[in-house]
């Protein structure tokens, strides 16, 4: 009889099918992502959680079985996508007047934080000194990782943000740097002279940035020759990273992960080629590396590994987070023009993220198959301090920044694109109401206007690239396209959705268009379409000119939806405030506008 090609796997076969547990593992970091987004809960803890589960806890997954040798050159593989991204979103135009403070962090704060997790170390384990020194080295890391996520959340005041997030990708390579050293030198043996060390660290510099920096360039030439089609321009960048990666890796052991985000620093810095396709790009592909590593890194953990955490990860952990982090802070931004606030800030925020864990687990493996004693305890050790400052850092940072009056506690603030007299209106029954509002616009004549009107404002324009430099956006959450140009609100709304979310991204319905005009380019817009599908900018400045304005009504047992739609026949809804003081704004193509508006709610109407 012939075999037949498909056949139903049984029960058991199901989860030791390595399709099923690569599809598993994928299906979980897309998910685990999505729930992290929800409830706000750190996502690399959901994923470090998941990974623990699924790996020693229930023996459902096994990484070294699952993919054997390839694993760990995957994971480099991978941190070095991430931080290829990452650098993509290194802009030197946000650091501008504090270049001197990142490069502080990442010299005179690694050391002091390597001397401070040593030390503890030594206090807390029974590592050896050489150990010891492996273990610092590889905590001074933090990583894009955690660090973009927490400023997401959080969006702190500027220059707190780009310094934080330029550290955490500049302090990688440099983490892997003292490591690979003190790897060699301390406990390999490679040599111990001075002239030796100092060799190896001026070669891991070199061949990284020069690998970065040709290839950069050379991906420079080829886009503003259009050597490469437009389809292709996103699997080139990432193409272009791998073999960058490879190549400086191939020269000098490490060294790509300092070549990757170079590169992506020099496509990010060149104002005549635009990087945004293969950032947004870059940016997919490193949140699904990220869930993906971290539920695998963790699988690799042993519930004998988990038996030896104990006092001496809390003791290390306790140690980085209230003497090493903020001692590296202080000694970094003395002298510095940023005040005691910041200072104290960038002093309670560094987590560890996904470096510290790859190179913890290739330096294990390697340790141990050598025979040194304690190798173990090196992978439990970093995992547990990970777990650690994700979980303070992650649940912490938003409390202290709005303590220090650095952030807002909800992000319910309004970016309004124009500042026309209708734009001027809306802004002021918002600010009327406390939210932070911001109108932008380029007609000088309307900005001044809204000024006068004790509007904030910004001018210039929104479509440049480098928009989000140009805004103070602290405690905004979403932004409304209301200029009377459909176009440019498409425009503005694609713009800002890359930053806002399209959930938070609105813009007003098209007006009507003359016969014989095609209206596809206002049609398939960017945005969520505001108020109602008939509230257009021409209709909504009629009703203002003509006396409309908007009016705040409370709804009470006493005075209920029904009451307020029996009385304002003619009213169109704009916004709804609920009583946590969290805003809704009202969108067409959701049905009846009033459904879900309740009692102790606040409607803001345009009233006739």
């Amino acid at each position: 009889m012939p075999v037949p090609i498909l056949a139903v796997s049984s029960s058991s076969g199901v989860l030791s099918d390595p399709s099923v547990l690569f599809t598993g593992i994928v299906i979980l970091a897309i998910g685990l992502n999505w729930l992290a987004v929800r409830s706000g809960i750190p996502s690399i803890l959901l994923y470090l959680l998941t990974g623990f589960l699924a790996g020693p806890v229930l023996g459902i997954l096994n990484p070294d079985e699952l993919l054997g040798d390839l694993l760990l050159p995957l994971v480099s593989l991978a941190v070095g996508v991430i931080l290829f991204e990452g650098g993509l979103s290194l802009r030197l135009r946000e650091i501008k007047g504090h270049a001197r403070v990142i490069w502080l962090l990442v010299t005179v704060g690694v050391l002091v934080t390597w001397a401070v997790s040593y030390v503890a170390a030594l206090l807390f384990t029974d590592l050896s000194p050489g150990l010891a020194l492996l273990l610092g080295a590889i905590l001074v890391v933090s990583g894009p990782t955690v660090i973009g996520p927490l400023l997401s959340h959080v969006r702190p005041d500027r220059p707190v943000g780009p310094i934080l997030k330029w550290e955490s990708i500049l302090v990688d390579p440099i983490g892997v740097l003292l490591a690979v050293v003190t790897f060699d030198v301390l406990l390999i043996g490679a040599g111990t002279s001075a002239a030796s060390v100092a060799g190896q660290v001026g070669l891991f510099l070199l061949v990284g940035v020069a690998v970065g920096l040709i290839l950069g360039y050379g991906l420079i030439v080829a886009l503003r020759r259009h050597w490469v089609p437009e389809q292709l321009l996103s699997l080139v960048g990432v193409g272009t990273a791998l073999i960058g990666f490879v190549t400086a890796n191939s020269l000098v052991a490490e060294a790509g992960l300092l070549a990757t985000p170079t590169l992506g620093m020099v496509l990010a810095n060149h104002r005549r080629v635009s990087t945004e396709q293969i950032l947004h790009f870059s940016e997919t592909i490193r949140v699904l590396l990220i869930g993906v590593l971290f539920i695998v890194l963790s699988a690799r953990i042993g519930s004998d590994q988990l038996g030896l955490i104990g006092a001496g990860a809390v003791g290390i952990l306790a140690a980085l987070v209230l003497v090493g982090r903020p001692l590296a802070a202080m000694v970094s931004t003395l002298g510095t023009t940023l005040s005691w606030r910041h200072r104290v800030l960038i002093g309670t925020v560094a987590p560890r993220g996904i470096v510290a864990a790859s190179i913890a687990s290739v330096f294990a493996l390697e340790l141990e198959a050598e025979g040194l004693a304690g190798a173990e305890q090196l992978t439990p050790l970093v995992f547990a301090v990970i777990v650690g400052t994700v979980v303070i850092y992650g649940l912490g940072m938003a409390p202290v920044a709005r303590a220090l009056g650095l952030a807002k506690r909800r992000q319910e603030g309004v970016l309004i694109i124009g500042a026309g007299r209708l734009e001027r209106v809306i802004g002021a029954a918002l600010v009327e109401q406390d939210f932070p509002v911001l109108l932008a616009t380029t007609n000088r004549r309307d900005e001044y206007r809204a000024r006068m009107d004790g509007l904030e404002t910004h001018y210039g324009n929104v479509l440049i690239e480098d928009v989000d430099l140009e805004l103070d956006l602290s405690g905004i959450g979403r932004v409304l396209s209301l200029t009377p140009n459909d176009d440019v609100n498409t425009l503005a709304a694609t713009r800002f959705a890359g930053i806002f979310g399209r959930a938070q991204t609105y813009q007003l319905a098209p007006g009507r268009v003359p016969a014989g005009i095609d209206s596809s380019a206002t049609t398939h817009l960017a945005g969520r379409l505001l108020f109602d599908s008939e509230a257009s900018y021409e209709r909504l400045s009629k009703l203002v000119r003509g006396g409309a304005t908007i009016r705040n009504t409370s709804i009470t047992p006493e005075f209920t939806v029904a009451d307020f739609r029996a009385i304002n026949l003619e009213a169109v809804p704009l916004f709804v405030v609920k009583p946590n003081r969290r805003l809704v704004v009202m969108t067409a193509g959701d049905g009846d506008p009033y459904r879900t508006i309740a009692e102790g709610d606040t409607i803001l109407a345009l009233l006739v």
